[in-house]
């Protein structure tokens, strides 16, 4: 039987194994000569323990996500000492893996009894460009 504290994130990463992501901290947000929002980023980091997983479509509903777009969940230990920025009037966090990029918009954080978080991800587009307005 399984109780809180016995962090089952770290269980599941020592049998499937980790994926690194590159994460790129929110920073902050300027109004352009055009008047739309430039959102700045800070330099990527390389997050090597986590585990992304794509969110099944049966659990759209349930979560209340947008049928037209994909996400996916990045599982991450509290090691990594990330520190997820969601502002709700600008842009957050974003991540990149296997060739996308992914914002941030919503975390479960486990940390007080697995010392865990998850983090619900929308996919923004192809990792391509610079990373000043995703």
């Amino acid at each position: 039987m399984m109780i809180p504290g016995s962090n089952l994130l770290a269980m599941a990463l020592g049998v499937i194994g980790s994926q690194t992501v590159q994460w790129f901290q929110y920073d902050h947000v300027d109004t352009g000569p055009t008047g739309l929002d430039i959102v700045t980023y800070k330099a990527p980091v390389p997050v090597a323990q986590g585990s992304v997983q794509a969110v099944d479509r049966s659990r759209y509903t349930q979560y209340g996500l947008d049928w037209q777009k994909s996400y996916v969940t990045w599982f991450v230990p509290n090691v990594t000492a990330l520190s997820i920025t969601r502002n709700p009037d600008t842009d957050g966090d974003v991540i990149e893996w296997a060739g996308r990029r992914y914002q941030v918009v919503g975390d479960t954080p486990w940390s007080v009894q697995d010392h865990w978080t998850r983090l619900l991800c929308i996919d923004i587009g192809p990792a391509t460009g610079a990373m000043t307005n995703a």
